[in-house]
């Protein structure tokens, strides 16, 4: 069909032409697409608001040869906290990267356009990087990827010590024996447990969990190489710093190699 609808959120928006935005779109029911949205960068278009990063509404497109583009655009919610708090803008910019890197278009995601609209909304009230966190295991776990926390990936031993080891080749948590045969990183065995419940607790109460500056360095850090190790693609914003990142105290890297 020539027209269609889409309800959806814009994750992606970027200038195009004179007075265009090429708008990448997340959509319950078709997955993620790209439109043109024509004159939005114009003072005066009635389709602006809608054309604007992290924005939920209702787009009216016409299917066009090589790109689609959008005749009608109904907001229906622009999330302004997420543009009035910096670390917010940016735990909501993180969201958006990883959600567009992992998926692709023709394929349709129903829990993951229902996953990142929950967080847009609870980024009003909660720890923007706590959410940020959750976010990234619980669309691993929807898209197949979920790194096993609780036991040894290979041999599905006890998992034991201070510090635990991760590798996204192995698919999650490695033994001392198993992990010889991978490359990896470090990590905190408090902030294994942490992660554990980020990815299982209920989500509206994520709010309750505390963590210090040291364990979300630690575990952002880790999330961010094993999702550019799972999808063989860099995440820029997830390298931009936060304060509290950033004043954590820890090497950036923390990597170790196989031996």
């Amino acid at each position: 069909m020539a027209v269609y609808h889409a309800d959806a959120l814009v994750i992606r928006s970027r200038e195009y032409g004179e007075s265009d935005r090429l708008l990448t779109l997340f959509s319950r029911e078709m997955g993620k697409l790209q439109a043109l949205a024509k004159g939005v960068r114009k003072p005066k278009s009635r389709q602006r608001a809608a054309a604007q990063l992290f924005t939920y509404g209702e787009y009216l497109l016409h299917r066009g040869r090589t790109l689609d583009t959008v005749n009608e655009a109904s907001p229906k919610e622009s999330f302004p906290h997420l543009w009035n708090d910096y670390d917010r803008t940016l735990a909501a910019t993180r969201v958006a990267e990883l959600l567009d890197m992992a998926t692709i278009p023709g394929q349709i995601y129903p829990e993951a356009f229902t996953l990142t609209l929950t967080v847009f909304f609870l980024l009003e009230h909660f720890d923007p990087y706590l959410l940020q966190g959750a976010y990234a295991l619980r669309l691993l776990r929807l898209l197949g990827y979920a790194p096993r926390l609780g036991e040894c990936s290979e041999c599905g031993g006890a998992l034991c010590g201070p510090r635990l080891f991760i590798s996204s080749a192995a698919g999650g948590a490695l033994c001392l024996t198993c992990r010889e045969q991978y490359a990896g990183r470090w990590i905190s065995a408090g902030s294994m447990a942490l992660m554990r419940q980020l990815l299982n607790g209920e989500m509206r109460k994520l709010d309750r969990l505390r963590w210090n500056a040291m364990m979300q360095q630690e575990i952002l850090e880790t999330l961010r190489a094993y999702c550019e190790e799972t999808f063989e693609r860099k995440l820029k914003s997830w390298q931009m710093g936060s304060a509290a990142v950033e004043g954590g105290g820890q090497d950036r890297d923390g990597k170790e190699g196989s031996t």
